[in-house]
């Protein structure tokens, strides 16, 4: 049987974050986050020029951590 709360909230988790969120998401401070952008670790935003926003997925930063998890 499954925690009501716990499916709740993750049900409720946005796929599209800000800088802010992202960051958050991967444990790192937004400046952090945006070099690590900027070096190809962590996914470029999705621009979306007709809201002028740009959004962070997180399915695709869960795969960039996964994808430079170590197995021990």
């Amino acid at each position: 049987m499954t925690d009501s709360k716990t499916t709740s909230a993750s049900a409720l988790q946005p796929r599209g974050m800000s800088v802010g969120a992202a960051a958050r998401n991967m444990g790192v401070s937004p400046g952090t986050f945006r070099k690590l952008v900027r070096l190809g670790i962590a996914p470029a935003p999705l621009k979306i020029p007709e809201i002028d926003r740009n959004f962070f997925d997180r399915l695709a930063i869960d795969a960039a951590m996964n994808a430079r998890t170590v197995s021990a």
